[in-house]
């Protein structure tokens, strides 16, 4: 078996159509219209299969291939996601979606059938632009996110995801608990420069680092920046730049952490006027979760020393987002490692530094991850790319990977990497 490269080529230009951009880029915004018509792309193309197709109860897509009463139990999903940021590439997730479809036509085309179910899975709001939490739709899948909090997020323009579930009908009542997963795949771009600068083909990727993510307020006083003297001042701008300088001193101090202060709003925001409130992001990485919570314990005790009577300034904080590191099953890494060498490319094993909706299912299934280069580590951005080449052997590595995993009897969960 092998796949289809123009199909799986023309497919891909076909996605990037909908919700496609002038000017270039590609916008599918979570539980908008152009979201809602890329799942209707991905589904017609299962129901053309003959696949059963089922949507739950927050709108993730499943297309299932079935043996039957002579199966076993124990279904191998793969997949990835087809909702995108503001203005995205034509690859993040949706590279992932559109090779599980081309994995499951080559292999309904062929005279093989596996032992047990073999399911295709699009997540909905991976992305967590429009909507936070990000990963919305694994989360909900795991049973992390109850489908009353998922449907109560509101967007920037107070619209609620349970407004969109109405208007475009997006949310379904399937379920796939009887089909008994217990392991997840996900090919994606590296959205990194690791396998590029290594002249590597494939990385197989063996976990995910953890994150946790902060907003801060910073709260002072606005005065003249003309009258007013440097030592009466209640300078929130001053306070908040003096935290940046601490905080980004902290990945020098912890090994292998990555620290991003990336969104940062002034008010009033104006050339001869103090600032009195600024808010702020902090993005924390590391794959040790003991040592991710040493660094939110070390950002913790930098804030509370700023928020002191001598700076004339408060300042407070809450968490937006966290997630623990993974680490991925070792038969399903090892599954690719075997796609990898059956195919004479070049494997690297790696840590991923971003998250994926295969973290999220490591809590419940035996996950693990497939990357293939991107361009200068692009991602999140019309100037995201990948070679044909690079491309279609990821698609040739999952069909192996998903091939080497339907041959053996189901695992156990969580048979973690040594």
């Amino acid at each position: 078996m092998d796949i289809n490269p123009q199909r799986v080529l023309d497919r891909l230009e076909e996605l990037a159509g909908i919700g496609a951009l002038e000017g270039g880029g590609v916008q599918r915004l979570a539980f908008s219209d152009e979201d809602l018509a890329g799942r209707d792309w991905v589904q017609s193309r299962l129901e053309a299969l003959g696949l059963e197709v089922r949507i739950d109860a927050v709108g993730n897509l499943f297309g299932v291939l079935d043996p039957g009463a002579e199966g076993g139990t124990g279904a191998i999903m793969f997949g990835s996601h087809t909702d995108t940021v503001g203005r995205a590439g034509r690859l993040d997730g949706a590279l992932g979606v559109i090779a599980a479809l081309e994995v499951l036509e080559v292999i309904v085309a062929s005279d093989w059938r596996p032992a047990r179910p073999l399911i295709l899975a699009s997540f909905v709001n991976e992305e967590g632009v429009r909507f936070m939490p990000d990963m919305m739709g694994s989360l909900f899948h795991v049973g992390d996110l109850d489908v009353s909090k998922v449907a109560a997020a509101r967007d920037s323009d107070g619209i609620l995801v349970a407004d969109e579930f109405d208007r475009l009908s997006y949310a379904g009542t399937d379920s796939i608990d009887d089909l008994q997963v217990d392991t997840f795949l996900e090919l994606h771009i590296e959205q990194g420069p690791v396998l590029e600068s290594n002249g590597c083909d494939v990385g197989v990727v063996t976990g995910v680092q953890g994150l946790s993510w902060f907003e801060v307020t910073v709260e002072g006083a606005s005065n003249h920046a003309g009258t007013t003297p440097m030592d009466l001042r209640r300078d929130a701008g001053a306070v908040a730049n003096d935290l940046g300088h601490r905080l980004r001193g902290l990945p020098s101090e912890i090994e292998n952490l990555r620290l991003t202060i990336g969104a940062m709003r002034w008010q009033p925001n104006l050339v001869n006027v103090i600032p009195d409130r600024v808010v702020f992001t902090i993005d924390v990485r590391h794959p040790d979760s003991h040592r991710l919570a040493e660094a939110e314990g070390r950002i913790e005790a930098l804030l509370l020393a700023a928020h002191h009577p001598a700076n004339g300034c408060s300042v407070t904080w809450h968490s937006l987002a966290r997630v623990e590191p993974c680490v991925f099953a070792s038969r399903v890494v090892d599954a690719v490692s075997a796609a990898t060498s059956d195919l004479n490319l070049s494997g690297h094993r790696m840590i991923s530094g971003a998250g994926h909706d295969a973290q999220i299912l490591s809590r419940r299934y035996d996950a693990g991850m497939i990357f293939i280069p991107s361009r200068n580590g692009i991602s999140h951005h019309p100037d995201e790319y990948s070679t044909d080449e690079q491309i279609l052997d990821g698609c040739r590595v999952l069909l192996r990977a998903v091939l080497h995993l339907a041959a053996y009897p189901a695992g156990g969960h969580h048979s973690p990497q040594n």
